[in-house]
């Protein structure tokens, strides 16, 4: 049986060294596995989350879209936004001290709320790939779409890191006084990037699976961007995941300026499945009310925030730890699982 755990603290620990190959990062067995994430981040703007953020000792910090605001149709001037941010002097000691993986959202992508339509979304997963030092020779290169795989070795266990393109493949949505209409027969990832996740959800021995994208994959209520708002699609996940049994898997997600933790119970799933959402490393939605999601678990946290998922071995199983911490790394959402 999986247990539910309410956590309020926890013991922060040292960096640990380090080797990488490839999509794969070894850890020495360390008694806790720490994975940062965060997401809006704009380039011009003060950037006070990486010290707190480094503070914990992460061993991966995971950018989950809107990496930049790069909103433009001139690849000149998103490889500018990008070099701005590369070259910040906090972010620099954040990428010497622990390896930087990520997945894009709208802003990064090159357009506010586009999909497929986007003209320049092959020279933009170029500048994309140059940002995370992807080298020429890597097949993400010829990918159609900046979604990509790491496995995690920590102890015994392999943990394996999806981060899915919710751009490069969507189709178009109709907006109505504000309000994003539903699109029934749409998808998000398109045919390739379904056809390469069935196969990495496939893996039996994967002791925990992490799946990102920039939007929301859990809530539903909302006006926004989310993954509801392709309802056969979202289904069509939770289905994949009911089918494949994986012994645990996690949703992370971007993009609302806001954090929250949400979950829900699908049927034929031994666990439920969460959606961390940690938006806002440099600016949130200060006003934000508390809008609905009859997901939520606590509350709508509109403050500067990053994520944390801290990861341990028990007797019965992987203890997830998911946390939301402010510009103070105070404590603002805490829950933890057992899988």
């Amino acid at each position: 049986m999986r247990k539910l755990l309410f956590i309020t603290l926890f013991t922060l620990l040292t960096y640990p060294v380090l080797l990488a190959q490839d999509q794969t990062f070894k850890f020495e067995d360390k008694e806790t596995l720490t994975l940062a994430f965060g997401s809006c981040n704009r380039q011009n703007m003060e950037q006070p989350l990486w010290d707190p953020i480094m503070n914990h000792n992460p061993d991966l910090f995971m950018f989950l879209g809107d990496n930049i605001y790069g909103d433009t149709d001139d690849m000149n001037v998103l490889e500018k936004k990008y070099e701005v941010q590369k070259n910040h002097p906090d972010y620099k000691k954040l990428r010497n001290q622990m390896p930087v993986i990520g997945v894009w959202d709208d802003h990064d992508y090159g357009k506010n709320d586009a999909g497929k339509e986007y003209p320049y979304k092959e020279e933009s997963q170029q500048l994309f790939l140059d940002f995370f030092d992807v080298s020429e020779d890597d097949a993400r290169r010829e990918r159609k779409g900046a979604y990509s795989s790491y496995d995690l070795k920590w102890k015994s266990h392999t943990i394996k890191v999806i981060l899915l393109d919710a751009r490069y493949h969507r189709d178009d949505l109709d907006r109505e006084n504000r309000v994003y209409q539903k699109n029934e027969t749409g998808s998000i990832l398109g045919e390739e990037q379904w056809a390469w996740l069935e196969k990495e959800l496939s893996d039996e021995s994967i002791s925990l699976y992490i799946l990102a994208s920039g939007i929301q994959f859990v809530p539903e209520d909302h006006d926004y961007e989310k993954w509801a708002n392709f309802p056969q699609e979202r289904q069509k996940l939770f289905n994949l995941i009911k089918e494949k049994e994986p012994k645990g898997a996690i949703f992370l997600s971007g993009d609302r300026h806001i954090a929250e933790i949400s979950s829900i119970q699908v049927e034929g799933l031994n666990y439920p499945l969460l959606d961390v959402t940690s938006s806002g490393l440099t600016h949130t939605w200060q006003n934000a009310p508390q809008e609905p999601n009859q997901h939520r678990i606590g509350r709508l946290v509109n403050e500067l925030n990053y994520g944390l998922v801290k990861i341990e071995e028990t007797e019965s199983g992987l203890r997830v730890i998911s946390e939301i911490r402010g510009k103070d790394q105070e404590l603002l959402q805490v829950f933890g699982m057992v899988y």
